[in-house]
């Protein structure tokens, strides 16, 4: 009798879940925001990234006939949801071109070592299931097709732009920089949109206590939208960082300043809002990357961030902010060894 009473319990809370099904209306798909529009793409490349990718990376999602039984719909509709954060191909138009590179390098490694598409996506549809000739074909287009973009406006120009292909050498970051800069940085235009930023800091040497100046430091961020904004006319490296970039060197105590917008959050995409920061010391060695600046008030600041910031020089970037009337300020200290 117990056990009866068990299982009827049982099926009555899985039919009373059935009065709570999943919303499996998707956001408007723009066409000419999408994928398809930006690459034309092969019609069989195009097809295998439906059968693959579309139904949790896309607005383009078809639910199978047991997403309408709960809890399994539940769970469906939270990998479609969490899919289409962390990139959505119905939407790739509103990425900048640095992050659709990165997207569509980073889908052909995790198809190329099987961790997508899901195991458990391929269970219940096998027509995602790729062998090994529809593999080497996606693969080998998505990493074509992620430098293959910028490479055909390139062909175009009469000029060559060897800082325009990507934003891996940070001596680009320096080109185009005014003969003479001051520690005071100024980013965002006084008509651009957003919260008004300022943040004051001071470059050390490996001690930690000796001031460092002389250093030139390059900034730059996302708009308030989340975007790399462009004008259209960007040259060289800014046709990745677009216009909100800037330039300051050191004074002799060390000290430098940025004036711009608080940055936005990547649009679907899992990543803290932050600041790039390129280095060049007076030494005339190489300029480097050093640690993005994040807010502690940005709930992407979590422990696994945490974890893995201060893989980059320069010590951690993770700044406390405080909103005033003439916006936020804070403070970013920088150790170069």
């Amino acid at each position: 009798m117990k056990t009866k009473r068990i299982l009827a319990a049982c099926a009555g809370i899985l039919l009373l879940l059935q009065f709570f099904p999943i919303d499996k209306d998707s956001p408007v798909a723009v066409s000419s925001l999408g994928l398809e529009a930006l690459y034309n793409p092969p019609e069989q490349v195009m097809k295998l990234l439906r059968n693959a990718c579309y139904d949790c990376h896309s607005n383009d999602t078809d639910y199978p006939w047991y997403a309408r039984i709960q809890p399994v719909g539940w769970w469906i509709q939270d990998h479609v949801e969490e899919g289409r954060e962390r990139f959505n191909f119905s939407t790739f138009a509103t990425f900048s071109d640095e992050d659709r590179a990165e997207v569509l390098k980073y889908c052909g490694k995790a198809i190329l070592n099987d961790r997508m598409p899901l195991k458990s996506y391929q269970w219940g549809h096998p027509e995602a299931r790729l062998g090994d000739h529809e593999k080497e074909l996606l693969v080998d287009w998505l990493k074509r097709a992620s430098i293959g973009s910028t490479a055909q406006r390139f062909v175009a120009h009469p000029e060559p732009d060897p800082c325009g292909e990507s934003d891996e050498d940070p001596d680009c970051c320096f080109a185009g920089m005014p003969d003479s800069v001051g520690s005071d940085m100024y980013i965002a235009s006084k008509d651009e949109p957003g919260d008004r930023l300022r943040i004051n800091g001071r470059v050390l040497k490996a001690d930690g206590k000796t001031a460092y100046p002389g250093v030139l430091i390059y900034a730059y961020h996302t708009d308030a939208a989340g975007i790399y904004p462009k004008k259209g006319n960007e040259t060289g490296i800014r046709k990745w960082h677009g216009y909100l970039h800037g330039w300051c060197r050191t004074d002799a105590d060390g000290r430098y300043s940025i004036n711009s917008i608080r940055p936005g959050l990547y649009p679907n995409r899992r990543t803290p809002a932050h600041i790039h920061l390129v280095v060049k010391k007076p030494d005339g060695s190489q300029p480097f990357y050093i640690t993005d600046i994040v807010f502690a008030d940005d709930k992407l600041v979590d422990g696994a961030y945490k974890a893995r910031e201060n893989r980059m020089p320069g010590g951690s970037g993770i700044i406390n902010v405080q909103k005033s009337a003439e916006g936020w300020k804070g403070k970013r200290m920088i150790t170069l060894k």
